[in-house]
């Protein structure tokens, strides 16, 4: 096998996958959300289960793990501008900090006591959440055409490198056992 085709192996055709998921939620956002609009925490809690799925498979292809590293972007022929890495970067760093992990310097809440029975000394502990989108509608555009224009550079790779080798690409992926212990 090539060194083209195994570097097209998981992390390409995973990151590919990655993106559609992102460029998903970018879509219902964009089709369901509008953003000058007053929600209620229900329909924002929706909005934010769209924007999470954005914001951790978008990151995912960047973030290195267990058994792989962060995709290659040159080996697909795909740079970034300046305003989309700063993009990507504030992406990367709310999922580092946000939305995939609970760091304390990024935590938003208000809680509070109150005294529901004036006959009585019981308190009800009451916790307020930031209910809101940590990306502004004028992101969620751009970011809509920054995975357009990844899957794009992603299915071109792909489709010359089943030019070149077909028979390689041809493979099923199964997960790894896990062991017994």
């Amino acid at each position: 096998m090539s060194n083209e085709v195994s570097s097209l192996s998981h992390r390409v055709i995973y990151s590919g996958w990655d993106f559609q998921q992102a460029l998903s939620a970018v879509t219902f956002l964009i089709q369901e959300c509008e953003y000058d609009k007053k929600y209620s925490h229900i329909d924002l809690r929706r909005f934010r289960c769209f924007e999470t799925t954005l914001i951790v498979s978008f990151a995912r292809p960047f973030k290195v793990g267990k058994g792989r590293e962060e995709l290659d972007l040159s080996l697909i022929g795909f740079e970034f501008s300046t305003e989309e890495l700063e993009l990507k970067n504030k992406i990367i760093r709310l999922r580092d900090k946000v939305v995939s992990h609970s760091d304390e310097e990024e935590m938003e809440y208000l809680t509070y006591s109150i005294k529901p029975f004036d006959d009585h000394d019981v308190r009800m502990p009451i916790a307020r959440f930031r209910e809101a989108l940590y990306l502004e509608e004028d992101e969620i555009k751009k970011l809509d055409s920054l995975l357009q224009r990844l899957n794009y550079a992603l299915s071109i790779y792909q489709f010359k490198i089943v030019q070149l080798h077909p028979d390689e690409f041809n493979k099923r992926k199964s997960p790894t056992p896990k062991k017994s212990s």
